[in-house]
C-alpha cells in the first residue's frame, strides 16, 4: 500500500494535467499536501479530478498556476473537507464567486489569495464559512476594501496574519479600526502602500478616542440610548424590570455594531407616555422582554503585535507611531522605509518601551540622524535583541552612528547602508573590524572622472568589439 504524505511539482512550468491525476490515482486517500506552485499548464479539470480522489488533503498550493478560474474554488469546497491552507496566490481569474464555493471548507486555517480578482463579497464569504481563519493574504487586491476587512474581522476573532501590502487607497484607518475591534490577537501585519495615517496606528494602539472611530464607522455615538435600568414609569409608578440583555447578535439577527445601527436603533426606542411594562409578542404576560442593546465601541486594539510592515505609509508620524510602542511592547520587527516623516522620536519611543525589536528598517527615513540611532542602541533592544538595521538613503547619518552599533550592539547580524552620503569607507572597515561577522550591505557612487581624463579614453561597448 502506497503511503504518501506530501507530493511537490513546485517550479515545473511545463507540468501537464495528467500528471496531477496521475498523482491523485497513485496517492488517493493518503496525501495530505500537494505543491504545485508554478505548474502553469494546471487547468480547473485537472484539480477536479485530483479532488475527487484525494479529498483528504490538508495543504494544498496552487499558487501561479494562472489558468486555474472560480471553478477550481468549486470543486475544492465540493471535495475537500479537510482542507486547512490554501494558496491561491496570483491566480487572477479567481474572483468574489471562487471565494463563495471555497467558504465550504470551514476547517480553513491558511489562506493567500494575494494578487487575484477577489473582493469584499469574497471576504464576507470567508468570514462567514471559515471562522477558523488564522492567516489570511490578499497582498494587491485593489478590489478590498476597509468593509472587506471589516467582515474579516467581526468574524475572525483568533486572526494571527493579515496581509493588506499593495491593496492601496482603498485600505483606509478605518480597517484598522475594526481590526481593534476584532481581532486583539493579531500578531503580524503588513500595510505597505495603504492609506494609513496616525489614527490607524493609534487605533491598532488601542489609544483611539471612540468617537474619531465612530465617525471613521459613521456612527452616531450622541443617538445611542442610554442602557435601561430599574426605573419609574411616568403616570403610575410602577417599576419596570428588564432583565439581563443577551448579545445583540443573538437578539436582533447578526449583522454586529453595522446592524444594528444601519436601521438607527428604532428596536430602542418606545413610547415615553406608555404606561404598561415592556413585553415582548406572543410573550406570557408579566414577563419583560429582552430588549437588545448595542455593545459597546470599545476599540482594545492589537496589542500582542509582533511584526507591523508600513513602508510607503507616507502619512505616519512620530506621533502614531509613539502610541503603537507604548502599548504595543512586544513588537519585533517594523519596517518603516519611506515613511518619510518619522524622526529620531519615534526611535526613542522604540528604544524605552519596545524590548523585543530585532529587525527595524528605516530606509528613505531621511530626518533620522546620528542622535536617533544613539538612542536606539542604547535603549531596551540595542545591546541583546537587535539583529537587522537598515538605513539605506538616510542622508544625515555618519560614521558615529556606526561606531556606536559596533560597540553596544552584540547580535547584529546585517546592516544595510546604500546611499548614506556621510558615511566612509573607513567607518566601515572600522565596524567591520569591530564585528567580522556582520553582513555589511554598502554602496558608494563612483566619482566623476575629471574632463581631461575622459579626453584620453578609448570608447567602447562593453557587449562587443572596441569601436
Amino acid at each position: 500500500m502506497l503511503a504518501v504524505q506530501r507530493s511537490s511539482s513546485a517550479g515545473t512550468l511545463e507540468r501537464k494535467p495528467e500528471v496531477v491525476e496521475k498523482i491523485a490515482q497513485r496517492c488517493q486517500g493518503f496525501l495530505r499536501e500537494l505543491i504545485l506552485r508554478g505548474c502553469r499548464n494546471i487547468n480547473d479539470d485537472a484539480i477536479r479530478r485530483f479532488t475527487s480522489l484525494c479529498r483528504l488533503i490538508k495543504i494544498l498550493d496552487l499558487s501561479e498556476c494562472q489558468h486555474l478560474t472560480d471553478e477550481t474554488c468549486k470543486y475544492l469546497g465540493q471535495n475537500c473537507p479537510e482542507l486547512q491552507q490554501l494558496s491561491l496566490a496570483s491566480c487572477p481569474h479567481i474572483g468574489d464567486d471562487g471565494l463563495k464555493k471555497l467558504s465550504a471548507c470551514d476547517r480553513l486555517t491558511h489562506l493567500d489569495v494575494s494578487w487575484c480578482a477577489v473582493g469584499d463579497e469574497g471576504l464576507a464569504a470567508i468570514a462567514q464559512g471559515c471562522p477558523g481563519l488564522k492567516e489570511l493574504k490578499i497582498m494587491g487586491c485593489h478590489d478590498v476594501t476597509s468593509r472587506g476587512v471589516g467582515h474579516i474581522a467581526s468574524r475572525s476573532c483568533g486572526l494571527l496574519l493579515l496581509s493588506l501590502s499593495h491593496c492601496g487607497q482603498n485600505i483606509t484607518d478605518e480597517a484598522m479600526v475594526h481590526l481593534a475591534m476584532g481581532c486583539h490577537f493579531l500578531r503580524a501585519l503588513s500595510i505597505s502602500l495603504c492609506q494609513i495615517t496616525d489614527a490607524g496606528l493609534q487605533a491598532l494602539a488601542g489609544t483611539l478616542p471612540p468617537s474619531t472611530a465612530a465617525e471613521m464607522l459613521g456612527i452616531n455615538l450622541s443617538a445611542l440610548p442610554a442602557p435601561l435600568s430599574t426605573s419609574t414609569h411616568a403616570g403610575n409608578g410602577r417599576v419596570t424590570r428588564v432583565p439581563r440583555h443577551r448579545p445583540v447578535s443573538e437578539t436582533s439577527g447578526g449583522g454586529g455594531i453595522g446592524g444594528f445601527f444601519a436601521n438607527g436603533g428604532a428596536a430602542h426606542r418606545h413610547s415615553s407616555v406608555s404606561t404598561s411594562p415592556l413585553t415582548a409578542p406572543n410573550s406570557p404576560a408579566g414577563w419583560d422582554a429582552p430588549v437588545p442593546q448595542p455593545k459597546p465601541l470599545v476599540i482594545a486594539g492589537c496589542k500582542e503585535l509582533r511584526v507591523l510592515e508600513a513602508s510607503q505609509c507616507i502619512q505616519i508620524t512620530d506621533a502614531g507611531l509613539a502610541a503603537l510602542a507604548r502599548n504595543c511592547v512586544n513588537l519585533e520587527k517594523l519596517d518603516l522605509e519611506y515613511c518619510s516623516q518619522v524622526t529620531d522620536a519615534t526611535l526613542v519611543q522604540l528604544a524605552t518601551y519596545c524590548p523585543r525589536i530585532n529587525t527595524l528598517v528605516l530606509s528613505h527615513c531621511d530626518q533620522i540622524t546620528d542622535e536617533g540611532i544613539t538612542r536606539l542602541v542604547g535603549g531596551l533592544c540595542g545591546p541583546q535583541q537587535l539583529q537587522r538595521l537598515a538605513m539605506d538613503n538616510c542622508p544625515l547619518l555618519t560614521d558615529s552612528s556606526l561606531e556606536m552599533l559596533g560597540s553596544v550592539c552584540q547580535n547584529l547580524c546585517q546592516v544595510d547602508l546604500y546611499d548614506c552620503q556621510l558615511i566612509t569607507r573607513q567607518g566601515i572597515e572600522n565596524l567591520k573590524q569591530q564585528n567580522p561577522r556582520l553582513k555589511i550591505q554598502a554602496f558608494f557612487a563612483p566619482g566623476t572622472p575629471p574632463e581631461s581624463a575622459l579626453g584620453h579614453r578609448r570608447r567602447y561597448c562593453r557587449c562587443c568589439a572596441i569601436l
